[in-house]
């Protein structure tokens, strides 16, 4: 405390203004105690008050309603511009610590608590510096931060956060400077959220922070934690069930149902605050609690199988948080077949269900359909029908339809949310040098029908929507009672054949099979829509064919469908032989869909640049670019070949490769203590590379002894095992040290306008291609299930047993690139 007063006292001292005043602002701006880089960010704060100057209505919407807001930041521009003044007067004088007037522009160890003051760090190195652009909207952003710190103080979520988070992201490179459109004068606050940062009324994924703060400010919204006195638990709802009468053997709870929620685990909450959402904005249910009568068949079952049959409308918390997956034991086939038959009799009428309610027929359709599609039920009831392929919309994202015609069902594929909006010359690089097929737009399939569906449509009289193509399958106003009547069905064969079976145990049937065909949860998820974390963190880094993705339906549907008819007594001759009379083409999946020809590309300008850096005159700056090309061949050598992700620094150390197996730990999205590290395998041309690279650091040693640094970081890469240094580094203009970072690498090779991540999305999808099987390259690119994981408690996979498998395919997919040993300066100097 005593510190931060003298700081005070020197900086009003140095102002000349009040005390109190620069405290005030220091505070408003969330500045760390310790005061660093407070000369760098009074001067950037200064840059983004003057972008927002011209923008009087948006900074109408920084002043709150209420009596405690204070001064606004804006009113605030003669103290910054004061205290800029006489701290660049003053940047060397004795009164201050040098590390305030430090501008290596890093932000580490203050950007969870500081995260005003780790956006504003921005040196004139940064690709931003000079965009006003980016001015306008951070200016935006510390002032919506200023006003919901004066407002709620510290009971906030992480919204500021999350916003500066965004910006942040795109000043160091990882996010498009194209994810930001100049700002209009005259724009309010308001219609700068819904222009700026909304697409066609959703939130533009990458701004999602932003859209949070400014959200948030407009609806004077803070702390979203309800109670108080630090309960972490509340009841929020109390159903009554009514008893059936006419059931004998009534089953469940016979009286009510009291569903708890839970604000979760650290775990959880720190998760939930890392992408910008308080825990309570998550709420799920956690607990359910039941009176039950003694006779009940549930007596003395587990609260999972409790859970399982109740209503639908109660969810547990795994549904809707995809962080923790449970999965439900599959269905038995004799279930199935139980399944298949009800859905027949409702709709037909046949059978114990001759007395059928009014939504029976559609209740038997919608069995029918989450058993041979393995929708989810929503996505079920919204189905559309068309009468053929050409009467179907351009843009079909999302549409499920059932085509007349072609008897045939349009899919649609979920698109992953790239999180790399591609510009002209990436696209250009991608698909006329790498000679990739674009992922396609409308993001659908178009499967035939492997069982007689058309017929029971062709029996309702569905009028075709108004203005539009298309009849819907399952009448809006009538799909609740659809629904219930299905339930009600299903709750029938579950009292009379004492199963449990649930309409999201059947949805998830079709899920199982394709993943038994394939062998991998991607290819289900793409083709089903059901969804947990793994699936859809993989499926952003794989590019599958549509018709490989046809074949994975048929190929399951027509399992399931002839095991499933052997318990309904259909003979074989009785099958439907059906026809897929429409071709798809193109990729689904990640829209970097990367091609061999594209690496092939690479490498080639990679070993010119080398031989052209080679072929200079002897001289310290030749052996700088000679270097910097080797760093960078080898660099994207390894992304290529690994799987490495480019999140940070491209690091690994010397002391982390065992030479003799090819083994190397890589901890490349973790922790300092690498509690979630995995073992990749180097191929035995990559260790040699590297190997090479170390006889080139001595001779480069040697020749560069003028620079103390350089040498010294030399000598202790050198020194392992003892070293914590990085292997691989560039050497700058200046003759710096700079970390091999995925920015560092772009400015090396800035020819290669792809995201550096570009290596992951390759090889999951060509290692899939070659038919590696999925659990292999899920541990391979470090999206291992819990139960999967090399070494793992529960695992049957050895890292050398991944690796026997996976080293031909590896092998093959360097010589098709043409990856091969070189050397750098320790066969002849250039």
């Amino acid at each position: 405390m005593n510190a931060h007063i003298d700081n005070l006292l020197r900086l009003a001292d140095l102002t000349g203004f009040e005390l109190t005043d620069i405290d005030s602002l220091l505070k408003r701006l969330n500045a760390p105690e310790s005061q660093t880089h407070l000369l760098l960010v009074m001067q950037n704060v200064m840059r983004a008050l003057e972008a927002i100057d011209p923008l009087t209505d948006v900074c109408a919407g920084f002043v709150g309603n209420s009596a405690k807001i204070e001064v606004s930041l804006l009113d605030q521009k003669t103290l910054i511009a004061g205290m800029v003044t006489a701290l660049e007067a003053d940047a060397n004088a004795s009164l201050f610590p040098e590390a305030w007037f430090e501008k290596s522009g890093k932000q580490r160890g203050i950007i969870n608590d500081h995260p005003e003051w780790a956006l504003l760090i921005l040196t004139p190195a940064s690709q931003v510096f000079n965009s006003d652009i980016f001015w306008q909207h951070a200016g935006i952003v510390v002032g919506c931060s200023v006003l919901q710190r004066s407002r709620h103080r510290n009971d906030i979520g992480s919204e500021i956060t999350a916003a500066c988070r965004d910006l942040r992201m795109i000043a160091k490179g990882q996010k498009e400077l194209s994810l930001l459109k100049s700002v209009d004068p005259g724009t309010t606050l308001k219609e700068f959220h819904r222009r700026y940062l909304l697409e066609d009324g959703e939130i533009h994924k990458p701004l999602s922070g932003v859209e949070l703060l400014v959200r948030k400010v407009l609806s004077q919204t803070g702390k979203t934690r309800e109670g108080g006195g630090g309960r972490t638990i509340r009841q929020i709802d109390v159903e009554v069930t009514p008893i059936d009468d006419g059931d004998e053997e009534f089953e469940g709870p016979q009286g009510e149902t009291r569903i708890l929620e839970s604000i979760g685990d650290e775990n959880t909450q720190n998760r939930m605050r890392s992408v910008g959402l308080h825990p309570k904005e998550t709420q799920t249910v956690r607990a359910v609690s039941f009176t039950e009568k003694k006779s009940s068949p549930t007596l003395g079952f587990d609260f999972a199988d409790l859970m399982r049959r109740q209503d639908g409308q109660v969810k547990h918390i795994s549904q809707t948080n995809q962080r923790s997956p449970y999965r439900y034991s599959s269905l038995s086939r004799i279930e199935l077949a139980e399944v298949a038959r009800a859905g027949f009799e409702l709709f037909t009428g046949r059978g114990r269900f001759v007395h059928r309610g009014e939504y029976e027929i559609y209740a038997g359709l919608l069995l029918l359909l989450m058993l041979w599609l393995g929708r989810p039920v929503e996505q079920l009831l919204a189905m559309r029908v068309y009468i053929n392929q050409s009467t179907l919309p351009k843009q079909r994202k999302g549409v499920l339809a059932f085509l007349r015609e072609e008897e045939a069902f349009v899919l649609p594929i979920p698109s992953p949310d790239t999180r790399n909006s591609l510009q002209d010359d990436a696209k250009r690089l991608l698909y006329a040098v790498g000679k990739s097929s674009p992922a396609l737009v409308d993001d659908s399939l178009i499967v035939a029908s492997p069982v007689r569906i058309k017929q029971y449509i062709e029996k309702l009289k569905l009028p075709k929507k108004k203005r539009t193509q298309y009849s819907e399958l399952f009448p809006e106003k009538q799909r609740e009672k659809i629904v219930k009547a299905m339930r009600d069905a299903l709750s029938r064969i579950n009292r009379a054949r004492r199963m449990r079976i649930t309409p999201l145990r059947i949805s998830q049937t079709l899920f199982d099979e394709i993943t038994q065909q394939s062998g991998d949860w991607v290819d289900a998820y793409l083709l089903t829509g059901h969804a947990f974390t793994i699936t859809e963190v993989a499926a952003h880094y794989y590019s599958v064919s549509a018709d490989v993705l046809e074949k994975y339906y048929h190929d399951a549907a027509i399992a399931l469908r002839n095991s499933i008819y052997q318990y309904l007594g259909v003979e074989e001759q009785n099958y439907y032989d059906f026809h897929q009379g429409v071709i798809n083409t193109g990729d689904h999946g990640s829209k970097l869909n990367v091609k061999p020809e594209l690496i092939i590309q690479l490498v080639k300008h990679l070993k010119h640049e080398l031989s052209a850096a080679r072929r200079l005159p002897a001289g310290e700056e030749s052996y700088r670019l000679v270097h910097n090309c080797y760093v960078a061949y080898i660099a994207f050598w390894v992304l290529f070949a690994t799987g490495y992700r480019a999140v940070n620094d491209l690091i690994f150390r010397l002391r982390e490769i065992d030479f003799d197996t090819g083994f190397l730990v890589v901890s490349d999205k973790d922790d300092e203590m690498m509690s979630q590290s995995r073992v990749i395998w180097l191929l035995p041309e990559l260790r040699s590379q590297i190997r090479c690279y170390l006889e080139h650091l001595s001779v480069l040693q040697t020749l560069l002894h003028r620079h103390v640094s350089l040498y010294e970081h030399i000598e202790d890469v050198l020194s392992e095992p003892e070293s914590k240094s990085p292997l691989m580094f560039f050497i700058s203009d200046s003759w710096q040290l700079q970390k091999l970072s995925p920015e560092n690498l772009k400015k090396q090779v800035p020819e290669f306008t792809l995201p550096v991540n570009t290596g992951r999305h390759f090889l999951r999808s060509a290692l899939r291609a070659s038919g590696v099987r999925g659990e292999l390259v899920n541990a391979f690119m470090g999206h291992a299930q819990q139960g999967q994981e090399q070494f793992g408690f529960f695992s049957t996979l050895t890292p050398t047993e991944l690796f026997r498998e996976l080293e031909p395919i590896l092998s093959k997919f360097r010589l098709e690139a043409g990856w091969t040993v070189k050397q750098g300066l320790a066969d002849g100097h250039p």
